[in-house]
């Protein structure tokens, strides 16, 4: 039986990052409502229907090209065609955690580039903050600080990294695509801080990206703590249905990565009901990421 992904609840000014959890076992795609599901694509390949910004302009509120019909403004987080000294914003229309438009803003006097630290500004879902142009406050933990996360570049129909080792993911709908670093989630090769979790809120997702640690009050993300979304849980541990997880006592509990071929048995020291489960379907396997798999009790 199928179960919804984790609830969002974090913010990047203004909720941006997804919740998830995955049923390790079944090998079925959890993808969830569409205010809360992700998808990625690697640089330089087309995404035109995972990822693809398209749809209708008409009407009033958003349409599904990524623009804000409400108030005569469109503009594109891909284009970035606001008018000179503004940027185009993810933002909440009624003030709500999930983006539900896009508008555009002035461009902060001192902005800060990409990668560096910044700011939440302009109230709770506002989609305003100090990040330079063509990037987004990167707000994980609700404290109204983050870090600026460049958005894709491309077009909405096929958005795409500049950077060779970047991704494309999107989140919700109208979509926000944001660029991150790949990595290997057995080898954890993030920086500091920083986690390898999956690129999309589904088992036998394309593949992994760099992620800011977000982990709930208390716990250290280790074996068998709550976690409530995909960068929830410490580095080298994902987050997963709790059936799949001997004696969570939680909603989603976190358990670790294991390699296929190298250390099944790791899984099964830490209760003999885990196996070692391949994260993708046979025949399926993504290139590199053939060895990834995710203890829990096969379903």
């Amino acid at each position: 039986m199928r179960r919804s992904p984790l609830p969002p609840f974090l913010s990047l000014g203004l909720a941006l990052v997804v919740g998830v959890a995955c049923r390790p076992g079944t090998m079925t795609s959890e993808t969830g409502s569409e205010s809360g599901t992700s998808t990625s694509t690697s640089t330089g390949t087309s995404a035109g229907t995972s990822m693809g910004a398209t749809g209708s302009e008409s009407g009033t509120g958003t349409g599904s090209a990524g623009k804000d019909m409400s108030n005569g403004a469109l503009c594109s987080l891909i284009l970035q065609d606001c008018p000179m000294g503004q940027k185009c914003v993810p933002y909440n229309m009624s003030g709500g955690i999930f983006p539900d438009g896009v508008k555009c803003v002035d461009e902060p006097a001192n902005p800060d580039a990409v990668g560096e630290n910044c700011q939440v500004t302009g109230g709770f879902g506002s989609g305003e903050d100090t990040c330079v142009k063509g990037a987004l406050c990167f707000d994980l933990d609700n404290d109204g600080e983050g870090v600026c996360i460049e958005h894709c570049s491309g077009t909405p129909d096929v958005p795409f990294c500049e950077k060779s080792e970047q991704s494309c993911v999107t989140f919700f709908d109208p979509p926000v695509p944001l660029c991150f670093t790949r990595c290997d989630p057995l080898v954890q090769d993030c920086p500091e801080g920083e986690g390898c979790y999956m690129d999309a809120p589904n088992i036998g997702s394309e593949g992994f990206v760099c992620m800011p640690t977000v982990l709930a009050p208390n716990v250290d993300g280790k074996y068998g703590d709550l976690c409530f979304n995909q960068a929830g849980c410490a580095p080298g541990f994902s987050c997963i249905y709790p059936e799949n997880v001997p004696g969570c006592k939680f909603e989603y509990c976190c358990s670790p990565w294991c390699d296929l071929v190298n250390n099944p048995e790791i899984c099964a020291q830490l209760d003999p009901t885990m196996a070692c489960v391949p994260w993708y379907e046979e025949g399926k396997e993504q290139p590199g990421f053939e060895n990834v798999g995710i203890c829990g009790i096969p379903l």
